[in-house]
Formats: structure tokens, sequence, C-alpha cells
């Protein structure tokens, strides 16, 4: 993406279309891990930049989504989840949850969230309380389990009562505080 080094950085000086193109175009895949960051750090800027539309803003907001794919393209990490976690709550806060759109898709984050935590409520809970003796590697794994659940909270009003699945989101919720 290191084609003017204008006020984007190494990004070129492009329309919100073009840089939509960017992550489903055939050059894709030659883009670094940099050059995807800071695509989804002006997506991002430009998602929260409340003078625009809200159409354009949620555009923008795709656009960090994909750029994430871009910088995480081994798959499903820990890591993307929660980049990609803290985007689509930032969407549903603002522009509210919509079942047809997978960037607001409220049920489908909570999900993603609980699939990808890593390990089950009771054994966070049993490490909880001493993680500061755990193996570096434990303390990671719960410390990146707090990071995905921080995502949520900004949509924890928007959930319904209706699922057990929200009853052990508020579960895990009311562990997080004491995760690393």
């Amino acid at each position: 993406m290191s084609h003017d080094d204008g006020d984007r950085g190494g990004l070129p000086r492009a329309s919100l279309e073009d840089l939509e193109r960017i992550p489903v175009g055939p050059d894709a895949g030659s883009y670094s891990s940099e050059d995807w960051e800071q695509l989804r750090d002006l997506a991002v800027g430009r998602m929260q930049d409340g003078d625009l539309p809200a159409g354009t803003r949620i555009r923008w907001g795709r656009l960090a989504l994909a750029a994430l794919s871009g910088k995480y393209p081994e798959g499903r990490s820990q890591r993307l989840v929660i980049e990609s976690a803290r985007v689509r709550a930032y969407l549903i806060r603002e522009f509210g949850p919509d079942a047809t759109d997978p960037a607001r898709d409220l049920p489908a984050l909570r999900a993603d969230v609980l699939r990808n935590l890593g390990m089950p409520r009771e054994t966070a809970a049993r490490l909880a309380d001493g993680w500061r003796a755990l193996p570096r590697d434990q303390m990671l794994r719960l410390r990146l389990a707090r990071n995905m659940l921080s995502a949520l909270h900004p949509v924890l009003p928007l959930l319904g009562d209706e699922e057990a699945v929200t009853d052990d989101l508020r579960a895990w919720l009311e562990l997080a505080p004491r995760l690393p």
C-alpha cells in the first residue's frame, strides 16, 4: 500500500470505494501486516468520525474488518477476534444491531466471542485467583479472554435476557475483572 506518503501515511490517496477494493483485489495477498494495520487505523478513524453520514461510517467499519482479515491471514486467532469484536461492538452501539449485516449482528458477535475464549468459564474462574503464579502462556490465555470480553461491555445493555447463552456471557463478564 506504500504508494503515496501523504497524510494517510503509506496508503494510496484513494476514495472509500477504491480502498474497499483493496481487500478483495488481486494484490491483496502482497500487502504486509503493517499495510493492513495502517488501513485498519484509517478505517477505524473514519468509522468514528461523527461528521460523516451513518451509512458511510458503517462502510468504513466494514473496511476496518476486512483489513483485519488481511492483517491476520492465518484465520480466527484470538487477536483477530479481539480487534474485530471491538469494531463490531462499536458499530452495534452506534448504529444498532442488524441481523442482516455481519458487522452488526449482535448474536453472532456474542457467539463469536464465547466460542473463542479458549477455555471453559469454570477453568478461567479456578485460575483467576492465582493467575500471578501461573506460567506465562496461561496468563496470556486469561488476558486474551479478558480482552475479548471487554469488547462486549459497550453492547451489554442491548443483549436480551431470553437466552441461556446470555446468562453464560454475563457470568463471564462478572469474572473478567478477576482476570489479568
